[in-house]
């Protein structure tokens, strides 16, 4: 059992990384600074550079906040797993970013509720709050420090300098994106195995931050493109502010030890640079998928858990 578990928590780590790749490097794409592939590579190396670094504090919250450690086993961190990896597997299948968070979040609930164990509600309706709070927090600190750096840009009259300078900024940026999402997913792949003490804390988050650059390599430019490129036109100093508001709040609570979706704080910061040139060059059809999808996700996951629990159970004897 060990084992399986083992490689299906590297395999939600692959997931993540290719349904999360647009975090980091999806203005980047957007933008069009470089190929994709040599953007995905970038991604996926300080994604590895943050789970390694900092993964451990989100992770914690995730393995034993939601409900008691004492509960989980190697098995029932296989099931909570396989819930997760399901829904995320199928979303990015059609190419919309969902939180890889609400995903192992509601599995985790509905293991708990399967088992009977004590759901920490107060923690939930914490992490909810914090939900709500990222797409909001991003997408204001995006509109007004996009706003600023136009007033400044028109009047020092540096419209071409800043525009070339933009393009190498963008790439510091979203390499320090792709570390914030690093430190703050990596717990969504491995907080189960490690909490169920099948592998130590160090090794789980350099397992899950290897799976994540894998998954981001091999399979994360189709949402990258999504969010890069169909939500609004993305130009490189638009890519820094986004950037800068997405960093921000993640590594915000990342510090705080709450499991926040990066993928929030992206969309929501797209939005906000929409906003300063005008809400109608903004594609609210695909935030309109986005946010369903969103909102469905922890339901759905802890649906799967729910039922994948009983199925094993019967099963089991």
């Amino acid at each position: 059992m060990i084992p399986f578990v083992i490689l299906l928590a590297f395999v939600y780590a692959v997931v993540i990384g290719a349904n999360d790749a647009a975090n980091s490097f999806g203005n980047w794409v957007g933008a069009r600074i470089g190929k994709v592939i040599i953007g995905m590579l970038l991604c996926g190396l300080f994604a590895i550079f943050g789970a390694v670094a900092e993964g451990h504090k989100v992770t914690k919250t995730i393995g034993s906040g939601i409900i008691p450690s004492s509960y989980l086993t190697a098995e029932m961190a296989a099931i909570g797993i396989i819930g997760a990896i399901l829904w995320v597997a199928i979303v990015t299948y059609f190419g919309l970013p969902i939180s890889a968070t609400h995903s192992v979040v509601g599995g985790i609930a509905g293991l708990g509720l399967a088992m009977a164990a004590p759901v920490n509600w107060l923690v939930l309706k914490k992490i909810v709050i914090c939900w709500l709070a990222t797409p909001t927090a991003s997408c204001l600190i995006a509109y007004l420090t996009f706003s600023f750096v136009l007033f400044i840009i028109k009047k020092l009259k540096i419209h071409k300098e800043f525009s070339k300078l933009s393009k190498y900024l963008i790439t510091v940026s979203s390499c320090y994106v792709a570390y914030t999402w690093g430190a703050n997913d990596v717990g969504n792949a491995v907080a189960l195995i490690s909490t169920a003490k099948v592998l130590p804390l160090k090794l789980s988050l350099f397992i899950g931050g290897v799976g994540i650059c894998i998954g981001v390599v091999l399979f994360g430019s189709k949402v990258a493109i999504t969010v890069g490129c169909n939500i609004t036109r993305i130009t490189p100093t638009m890519g820094v502010c986004s950037d800068i508001a997405t960093a921000m709040v993640v590594h915000f609570f990342t510090q705080l030890k709450i499991p926040v979706s990066t993928t929030h704080a992206l969309v929501g910061a797209i939005v906000g640079l929409g906003l300063v040139r005008g809400a109608r060059i903004v594609n609210f059809k695909i935030i309109r998928d986005i946010v369903f999808a969103w909102v469905i996700t922890p339901v759905v996951s802890g649906l799967i858990s729910f039922c994948v629990y009983h199925i094993f159970r019967i099963c089991k004897g």
